[in-house]
């Protein structure tokens, strides 16, 4: 295991997340509430606490399973949807 690490902290609206990496480890993230000094007081134990996962488990486990069918399924007939210009309700986003 490398001992670089990369650290982000992203602070908006007195909340927080912070992130470690290390290359081939897995990031490990943590949020906070607060102003940005008390993320930044906690980064240290982040820190180490990535290290002691790291030490032990890297990265997750790879998936082994086989991926579903690519292939689209066959149309069938049947009712068309409507045009969305007949669709009469408000997007919410």
């Amino acid at each position: 295991m490398s001992d670089e690490i990369k650290i982000v902290i992203t602070h908006r609206d007195n909340k927080g997340l912070i992130g470690v990496r290390s290359p081939d480890c897995d990031p490990i993230l943590r949020t906070f509430e607060g102003e940005l000094a008390a993320g930044l007081g906690i980064v240290p134990g982040i820190v180490e606490e990535a290290r002691q996962v790291w030490a032990e488990n890297p990265q997750f486990p790879k998936c082994k399973t086989p991926l579903p069918s690519q292939a689209k399924p066959a149309k069938t007939a049947g009712r068309t949807a409507k045009p969305a210009a007949a669709n009469r309700t408000q997007p919410m986003f």
